[in-house]
């Protein structure tokens, strides 16, 4: 499972795929803006429930958020 980072990174880099704003995808996603902005920054850790809420606002398995890269 990747860490803090880079989950922040992979979430920014779907989200902004997808032309959301932070607070759009808080809204899709049923979480605040300043979780999502949190988990970006890597400086919050990330509950497995949130993530799923997120992955799922993304269209997303949960895999593409936390699996490691190489």
């Amino acid at each position: 499972m990747a860490g803090k980072q880079a989950i922040g990174e992979r979430l920014r880099e779907l989200r902004l795929q997808r032309g959301l704003t932070v607070r759009e995808l808080a809204e899709k996603a049923g979480v605040s803006q300043s979780y999502v902005y949190a988990v970006e920054a890597g400086t919050r850790g990330s509950r497995v429930d949130k993530l799923i809420k997120i992955a799922r606002a993304l269209e997303v398995d949960i895999a593409a958020l936390v699996e490691d890269r190489p």
